[in-house]
């Protein structure tokens, strides 16, 4: 599963075949096709890894309630985006190839969509963010942030930018945010993330997202 997965990123997942997942597993396809009669065997396998790790994070309601908890929940989607890039990348190919995966990416999104949105109502209840200004303003926002969660790769690739470190990951997600901050919500985001948020800018490197492990 770690070399299909590695594949799949590279090459993207309509270009791989077994025997190549055979090859870069260092056994013949018989044997790969003994445990894994298919390609599609292979995928359903690595998409309920994927749903685990998913489940895990949605899972998680009000129990992020800080900036900082969102921050590293953010940190969290990073790390599944680079794992599994093909997921995020190949959206139209897993869609017309795989419908049954789809069906289950559509429900994972209105739970992300939901969650993001209970935080950003749950901080305008403790003043970090201001109220609304027009109806579903908030809504509208989550959906933008997850938009932006999903499609983070994708955009970076089209735009033909190399920029993809987790410090300019967040901060797009966080200038959706900035605007929004009461006096007492920027305090604590100039206090607690803004050093972090620097911190990772100037870690970042330039990479090519279809070598990342």
């Amino acid at each position: 599963m770690k070399s299909a997965i590695g594949l799949f990123n590279q090459k993207g997942l309509v270009n791989v075949r077994l025997q190549q997942i055979a090859d870069e597993t260092g056994i013949s396809v018989g044997n790969l096709a003994y445990h894994y009669h298919s390609k599609k065997a292979i995928v359903l396998a690595i998409d309920s890894e994927l749903g685990e790790e998913l489940e895990l994070l949605l899972s998680i309601d009000q129990n992020f309630p800080s900036l900082l908890d969102f921050d590293n929940h953010l940190g969290r989607y990073f790390f599944i985006l680079n794992r599994y890039s093909f997921y995020f990348l190949d959206l139209l190919e897993i869609e017309r190839a795989y419908p049954k995966l789809h069906s289950k990416r559509v429900d994972y999104v209105e739970k992300m969509i939901a969650q993001i949105h209970e935080w950003l109502l749950l901080n305008v209840e403790k003043e970090i963010l201001r109220p609304e200004k027009m109806e579903n303003q908030y809504q509208h926002l989550a959906e933008s942030i997850w938009m932006i969660i999903t499609f983070w790769l994708t955009q970076r690739q089209v735009r033909s930018k190399t920029d993809i470190g987790e410090g300019h990951f967040k901060e797009f997600i966080w200038n959706q945010l900035i605007p929004l901050f009461t006096e007492a919500g920027w305090m604590e985001f100039e206090a607690v993330i803004l050093p972090q948020l620097k911190f990772y800018l100037d870690q970042s490197i330039s990479v090519d997202f279809r070598k990342l492990p």
